[in-house]
């Protein structure tokens, strides 16, 4: 039997224990608050969301009970990077307090969706759906839309049939010549692949020395080429091409004569530039003719001809959203006879990047 003494040191101990538990557990709290207000900070003065992301999570796991900092910590996951890490911060509320929001189930569906677990996505949509459906007259801001539920689940059911039958390719890294620890993106290449643009995010030899509001430096576009299958170090194309804010190219023509690149101007233009015969780039000018509206114009391929060009835009008139085009040179060098692909390409949702190959036979592109 124990001893009373026994008895009193085990009391005496497991209350210092629980004392000093209860005391970090409080500190923890108080961290977790402190980080919380500090990324909150964060993006009511700048859109530096990847920055106040990593802080939210720290907010997040100090304290598992904060439902606020695990909600957006997750939430940022999905609007930025590993979206799929989102799926453990939701969880914790869901297992806390399932009523924290009425779109929760919709999240944690989301997440699930981005790991490509789309079995756990289809159960925690299809909890989402019900719920709606229990509650048609539902109007507060936490509410996801049945036909965006529905279209999720569809997405999923595709994307089990997909993986199970994969096709046979290999993702290669170009290398640390064109890629950078910043955003590298928007790669375009010469028909014969010895020339590559792309925007890059990289602060190495960009033209702005300051960021932007979200605590990146701006958009530039550099350029490469490559030559007995080794790609010369990417270098910053030019001041003709970048300016001291964002720039990013489209396209290359299959001659490797004309840039295209995206401009602000009326709510996103296209705009080109003319290779010089020393090989730097002349100054950009907004295409000519009918391709650009008050509206978005994106993203834009040329012909191998140079006759035909195919581009997206959000002009209204389309099947909905973003939507591809053609339109075809006059005599004059204008783009006009501008024409909606139609529903064969076409859908109420948003079709991007156009890419006609150099057989004029073959269009590819993005489709949501």
């Amino acid at each position: 039997m124990y001893s009373l003494r026994r008895v009193l040191i085990f009391l005496t101990v497991f209350a210092t224990i629980v004392h000093h538990a209860s005391a970090q557990q409080q500190q923890d709290k108080e961290q977790s608050k402190l980080y919380m207000e500090q990324a909150e900070l964060i993006m009511a003065e700048t859109k530096a969301m990847d920055d106040a992301r990593d802080i939210m999570v720290t907010a997040a796991n100090f304290d598992t009970t904060n439902i606020k900092a695990n909600f957006e910590a997750g939430h940022m996951h999905l609007l930025t990077i590993n979206k799929d890490f989102a799926i453990k911060f939701f969880l914790r509320i869901y297992h806390q307090n399932p009523a924290f929001r009425f779109d929760l189930e919709y999240w944690i569906g989301k997440a699930y969706h981005f790991g490509l677990d789309f079995n756990n996505a289809i159960k925690y949509y299809s909890l989402y759906r019900d719920k709606l459906i229990k509650k048609p007259a539902y109007a507060g801001k936490d509410k996801v839309e049945l036909k965006e539920v529905e279209r999720n689940i569809v997405e999923c059911n595709n994307g089990k049939e997909l993986v199970a039958h994969p096709k046979n390719f290999s993702i290669v890294n170009i290398g640390r010549e064109i890629n950078s620890e910043f955003d590298d993106y928007g790669p375009v290449l010469s028909e014969n692949g010895d020339e590559i643009v792309f925007t890059t995010r990289r602060r190495d030899g960009n033209t702005n020395e300051n960021v932007a509001e979200d605590n990146k430096p701006y958009e530039d576009v550099f350029t490469a080429k490559k030559t007995g299958g080794t790609w010369s170090r990417a270098r910053n194309i030019g001041p003709t091409i970048n300016t001291k804010f964002n720039n990013s190219n489209l396209s290359l023509s299959p001659d490797g004569k004309t840039l295209f690149l995206y401009n602000d101007d009326g709510n996103g233009d296209i705009y080109f530039s003319l290779r010089l015969k020393d090989g730097s780039w002349g100054v950009p000018d907004p295409l000519p003719g009918l391709v650009n509206s008050t509206f978005k114009e994106s993203s834009v391929s040329i012909t191998k001809d140079g006759n035909t060009l195919y581009f997206a835009s959000e002009r209204p008139g389309g099947l909905g959203g973003s939507d591809i085009y053609m339109c075809t040179k006059d005599t004059k060098g204008g783009w006009t006879r501008v024409k909606n692909l139609g529903a064969t390409i076409n859908t109420e949702y948003d079709e991007d990047g156009p890419f006609i190959d150099y057989d004029g036979k073959t269009l590819y592109f993005s489709s949501n």
